[in-house]
């Protein structure tokens, strides 16, 4: 998993970007510095500067919790997301479309079974999420590539689990669902005003967060046992996001 612990703005006069260091904060400032500047010459010079892809660098998440095999982080707009290194999390979106729901259960069904595989099932507002209990995954693998895409996922769900390392399930609701905004600021903060500004944002998310669920278990299906690297994804997971409340 990759959720570097350093980051820094850098601005030159027509460009403002954000880098990463896994070493020091000094590193990842003299990397914004230099570029910024080589973004300001680009578009200076009237070209267009390359784009980052979805899931082709780090995430600017902050690391709120962390266990073995597992970190918690917060995403841009706000919520909870548990990231975890082998422990495969499928997800199937409905696109507001509900009559799909029973061909994407089908094809959680068939996933666990077809390959012997003990998945928990949970309904979300919008989709399907599926957790594989009884064995581990490489998020890198084209083997577990294929058996996302297998299971319907959303091909930019599987480039970014490919290219964190890692797979992904949010633990917290969408702030549109709760009648919310995203914060208009994210972490790092650069200030302690910004910092206040989140921090109330958040106060009033958690306030209104109160009474939902964000999934709910539909069924286990496969076999029961639960490997020793994935009970604890379980437990959190359960703990944290599951239940019979409103779905957001």
């Amino acid at each position: 998993m990759h959720f570097p612990k350093f980051w820094a703005k850098g601005e030159s006069d027509s460009a403002v970007c954000w880098q990463w260091s896994d070493t020091s904060q000094e590193d990842a400032q003299a990397k914004a510095d230099a570029r910024a500047i080589e973004l300001g010459k680009i578009i200076e010079s009237g070209r267009q500067p390359d784009r980052y892809g979805y899931g082709n660098r780090a995430m600017r998440e902050q690391r709120i919790e962390e266990q073995p095999g597992l970190v918690v982080t917060r995403n841009a707009y706000g919520a909870l997301v548990l990231n975890t290194e082998r422990a495969m999390f499928v997800d199937v979106d409905f696109h507001d479309d509900p009559s799909q729901e029973p061909g994407a259960l089908a094809s959680l069904r068939s996933l666990a079974t077809q390959h012997g595989l003990g998945t928990r099932i949970y309904r979300t507002a919008g989709g399907l999420r599926g957790l594989v209990t009884s064995a581990t995954f490489d998020p890198k693998a084209p083997a577990t590539s294929a058996l996302l895409k297998e299971a319907g996922c959303d091909p930019l769900y599987i480039r970014l689990c490919q290219a964190q390392a890692s797979f992904r399930a949010r633990l917290t609701p969408k702030p549109w669902r709760l009648g919310m905004r995203p914060p208009h600021v994210r972490w790092p903060f650069e200030d302690e005003w910004v910092e206040g500004q989140f921090a109330q944002w958040q106060r009033t998310y958690e306030q209104k967060s109160r009474g939902t669920s964000v999934c709910k278990l539909v069924e286990h299906v496969g076999p029961q046992t639960v490997d020793a690297a994935v009970a604890p994804v379980v437990a959190l997971h359960d703990a944290r996001c599951v239940g019979t409340a409103t779905l957001a």
